[in-house]
Parts: structure tokens; C-alpha cells; sequence
């Protein structure tokens, strides 16, 4: 079967005529409103469409992440903080965690590392937007594309994340806060109130502030006008929004919850086995050891990442769909040749030149 070479955006890309075929509107998910329903079974169709798009960028976030943990290790190494890394039931070892928590430098280890793990992760989950947008053309998408296409949006996308994290971290604090003295106050009764508001708030702040990193990428806003843009996709549509997180919350918890136990056992036996081993043997099986979970973790992480963010950015489309009939306005610029379907680019060109083309 012959191949196709295309250019968009001063990139070649290679794809086969059967993908090319099927390049038409509403071929992966439809292009009206969506039930939720509809919304999830849009987001699995996005990554099997395109799923070294969808799968590899968030697997290159991940392992970015796992050598940026790599070279702090390396930078202030710590056998307390290995062997928490490797051996997650040491954390019930009081001394260890004691340990480990007095040295300085661990603390700043750990926070550089999760503050680098959550910004990349972020980033990928804003570029999924891409591809999953390229879908309602029924448009196959590369990993290159996936980040060749907005590259200049970048800038913006890391500004608008630290934000978004510092304000998160400010509103958790605050939040935990004022939870700790209700319970104080109410002797442990406010417990049956507190955890299902903190449980709530989370779940309104997430939907409210979800399509902040996609609005930087597609629409192209700036790291602050981004913010209330996305509060306003959420009026009228608040509670489908809140459930459909809340529904994400829980899959992910017990996600999390059922492949902890596997990969539990194994680190919780192979490290005793390092650590008790002759001395010469532990470094190297605990670097072993290091690998396999990490390989464990960002497989995990890769699939969990993919499906959540072209979920959000399913959400984001049904917004739209729904308070500013940007299905519509899709179909009806469904022969402009564009890079990215809903981005202002896309529609400018269609003012310009009509439908006087086929979607490429």
C-alpha cells in the first residue's frame, strides 16, 4: 500500500490513503452534543485513533519526570529516600521516615521532584488537546504534531500551570485548614461533613479550572485570561461537569488502589531481598529494583494521563458545543485546510477562502 507525504505547520508527515479516507467530520466521535456517555466513548475512540499521539507524550512526560527524580538522586543521594522509592512499606517505619524527613535536602528533593513530575504531566495533559481536537476531522495525528503545532504555546502553558499550582497549593492549605478546626471544634463529628464538602470542592475547582491548559493551547489565551475563560465554558453545565470528575476521582482511586497491591509486594519483597543482600549485590538490585517500578509507574501513569486528557478535552469540545454551537460553526468550515479545528487560525481561514476544499 502506497504512502502519502503531507506538510502542515513546515512539518512532513506520512500517512496511508485508508487514513486519509477516513479524514472526514465525525468519524471518531460525533460533532453535536454529546451525552457523557458519549464524552467517554469519545476519549477511548481519540486514542485508539491516534495512539502514539495519546500514549507517547504523556510515556515522554513520564519519563522526563523519572530523570528528573534520577538526577536529583544522583545530585543528594540519600539511602533513606531510595529506599522509600523502592520499598513503599517503609513508610511504616517511623524511624526511616523520621530519617528521612529531618535531612534538608531530601525535603527539597522531594518537592523539586513532584513540583517537575506535576508541570510535565500537566503540560502533556494540555497538548492532548491536539489530537483529540484533529479527531472531529477525523485527522490522524503524530506525537511530532502533537507538539511541533503548538510549540509557541508553551511559554504560556508552563506560566499559566504554575499558577494554577501555587493557587492549588495555597486553597488545599486553606481548605485543610478550616477542616482541621471544624473537627476540633464538633470533637470528630464534623468528619461526616468535612470529607464529603473537601470531596466536593475538589471536584468544583478541578471542573472550573480543567480547561484553563486547553484554552492556552487551542485559543490561544494567555496564562491569566485563561482562567476565567474557563469558568465561563462551565456556566449552565456546572453539574454534568462536577459529576464527570467526581466519576474520574473514583475510577482513578480505585485504579490506583487495585494495581498498588501487586506492585506493593513485589518492591516491599525485592527490597528487603536488596537490602539485605551481600555488600556489592544491593546497589545493583536496588537499581534494579528502581527500574522495574518506575517502568511499572509510568506505564500506569502514560494510560491514565492519555485517558483523562482527551477526556477533558472532549469536555472542552462539548462545552463549546453546547453554549457556543461550535459544531456548527466545525462542519461549516470542514473544508478549510487547517492545523487545528476550533483554534482561531482555523476559523480565519475559513473567512478567508470558504469551503472551497476538501479536510485534508
Amino acid at each position: 500500500m502506497g504512502e502519502i507525504v503531507e506538510k502542515r505547520g513546515g512539518m512532513s508527515t506520512t500517512t496511508t490513503p485508508s487514513a486519509v479516507a477516513s479524514a472526514r467530520p465525525g468519524a471518531v466521535y460525533p460533532l453535536r452534543p454529546l451525552a457523557q456517555d458519549e464524552v467517554f466513548m469519545g476519549a477511548f475512540s481519540v486514542i485508539r485513533r491516534n495512539p502514539r499521539a495519546a500514549l507517547g507524550l504523556p510515556f515522554l512526560a513520564s519519563a522526563l519526570s523519572f530523570l528528573v527524580s534520577l538526577l536529583l538522586l544522583m545530585v543528594m543521594p540519600s539511602d533513606a529516600y531510595l529506599r522509600m522509592l523502592t520499598d513503599p512499606a517503609a513508610f511504616e517505619n517511623q524511624e526511616l521516615a523520621l530519617a528521612m524527613f529531618t535531612e534538608g535536602g531530601v525535603v527539597v528533593m522531594m518537592m523539586a521532584s513532584s513540583f517537575v513530575g506535576i508541570l510535565v504531566m500537566a503540560i502533556s495533559l494540555g497538548l492532548l488537546a491536539v489530537p483529540a481536537l484533529r479527531a472531529a476531522y477525523g485527522l490522524p495525528t503524530t506525537l511530532r504534531q502533537t507538539v511541533g503545532m503548538r510549540a509557541g504555546r508553551l511559554g504560556w502553558l508552563v506560566l499559566h500551570l504554575v499558577l494554577l499550582m501555587v493557587g492549588a497549593g495555597v486553597a488545599g492549605a486553606l481548605a485543610m485548614a478550616a477542616s482541621v478546626l471544624l473537627i476540633v471544634i464538633t470533637m470528630g463529628i464534623g468528619l461526616i461533613v468535612v470529607l464529603p464538602m473537601l470531596f466536593l470542592l475538589m471536584c468544583w475547582l478541578t471542573a472550573g479550572f480543567m480547561f484553563g491548559p486547553l484554552l492556552v493551547v487551542v485559543e490561544r489565551r494567555n496564562a491569566f485570561s485563561a482562567v476565567a475563560r474557563s469558568f465561563a465554558l462551565n456556566r449552565g453545565l456546572w453539574w454534568r461537569h462536577i459529576g464527570a470528575v467526581a466519576l474520574v476521582y473514583l475510577m482513578l482511586g480505585v485504579v490506583m488502589l487495585v494495581t498498588a497491591l501487586p506492585v506493593g509486594v513485589v518492591t516491599g519483597v525485592g527490597g528487603e531481598i536488596a537490602w539485605q543482600s551481600p555488600q556489592g549485590q544491593d546497589g545493583v538490585l536496588m537499581l534494579a529494583l528502581l527500574g522495574l517500578t518506575q517502568l511499572y509507574d509510568m506505564v500506569l501513569n502514560t494510560l491514565l494521563i492519555a485517558l483523562v486528557g482527551t477526556l477533558i478535552s472532549l469536555m472542552y469540545l462539548n462545552a463549546r458545543f453546547r453554549r457556543e454551537a461550535l459544531d456548527v460553526m466545525l462542519l461549516d468550515a470542514a473544508g478549510t485546510p487547517t492545523e487545528l479545528p476550533a483554534s482561531p487560525e482555523h476559523f480565519s481561514a475559513h473567512l478567508r477562502h470558504g469551503r472551497t476544499e476538501e479536510p485534508r
